[in-house]
């Protein structure tokens, strides 16, 4: 029993990743200096499948680099201020949602749901790698089997 409580322990305690979050009111003027694009994830403490991202997608070291090197990461509660204003100006489905903005606040991409780490990296290569512009992700998905 002591073995399973110290094995819950470190898992629950101790993150392998370090995604930078930045704060909403300075995400867009921190992407303009960068030429990034901002990335906003809105969630729910009640969400089951923002759990999922949370404790299996976001604690991986891939997502942290690529969200840390190409993107400005901004982590939103739904029912907070700026969580309210990101769904009424961006649109909503559900949580776990993410936008993917321009430094301008012009929406690039809206995605809704719980990925797997894999499907979530070629998410985040999609924007990164500036294809976006050129392909659907559909078709980008297809060119990475």
């Amino acid at each position: 029993m002591k073995k399973v409580i110290l094995a819950l322990l470190v898992l629950i305690g101790f993150s392998n990743a370090q995604i930078n979050w930045v704060p909403y009111n300075q995400a867009f003027e921190k992407a303009k200096k960068e030429n990034k694009i901002v990335f906003i994830y809105i969630y729910s403490p009640s969400c089951h499948y923002c759990d999922i991202m949370d404790f299996n997608v976001f604690e991986s070291k891939r997502v942290e680099e690529l969200l840390n090197k190409h993107f400005i990461p901004v982590k939103l509660r739904k029912c907070s201020n700026e969580g309210i204003e990101v769904r009424k100006k961006y649109g909503f489905v559900g949580t776990p949602m993410f936008y993917f903005l321009n430094p301008d606040g012009s929406k690039i991409k809206t995605i809704f749901g719980a990925w797997e780490e894999k499907d979530f990296v070629k998410i985040l290569n999609y924007f990164a790698s500036g294809s976006y512009k050129e392909m659907t992700m559909d078709e980008y998905f297809m060119k990475q089997k």
